[in-house]
């Protein structure tokens, strides 16, 4: 008796569909990705630093910035932004507190400040939203300098 012997199948990957793939994930990502349309009201130049903190988990840190209005309109004082949005000193509880719901139960008490002020700004400013953020326990602050050359 005669054994035939037996062939290997092909196992051939078709790449027919592979810019079908290709296209679908460029429209993902472009769809879903985020660009900051929102233009700062102030006008912030940073001083320099001395020593520099890097921050590991990034999505706990939410931006502070006080500098002085680009638009006349709204005077020459210090002014405090977050968001695009201008802020009173006593509206920073309220925004300190709507930034830990959105972190989430677990990291609300872990909320790092991260302070971006102007070089020129009175320290006296900078003082109340420090005791401002105390008051509602957002103790962790951080602020934005320019690395030293």
């Amino acid at each position: 008796m005669r054994l035939k012997k037996r062939s290997k199948a092909d196992t051939e990957i078709s790449t027919a569909s592979m810019p079908d793939i290709v296209f679908l994930l460029l429209f993902f990502f472009m769809v879903s990705a985020t660009i900051k349309t929102e233009d700062e009201k102030l006008k912030v130049t940073i001083p320099k630093a001395q020593a520099i903190t890097k921050v590991e988990k990034k999505f706990l840190i939410r931006e502070l910035h006080v500098g002085f209005p680009k638009n006349q309109k709204l005077g020459s004082t210090p002014k405090i932004s977050a968001d695009g949005k201008l802020l009173e000193l006593n509206a920073l509880g309220n925004w300190v507190q709507e930034q830990k719901t959105s972190l989430g139960e677990v990291y609300s008490d872990q909320m790092i400040v991260l302070l971006r002020a102007h070089e020129e700004v009175d320290m006296g400013i900078i003082g109340d939203i420090q005791s401002e953020l105390r008051k509602n326990n957002a103790r962790k602050i951080l602020y934005r300098t320019l690395e030293e050359s």
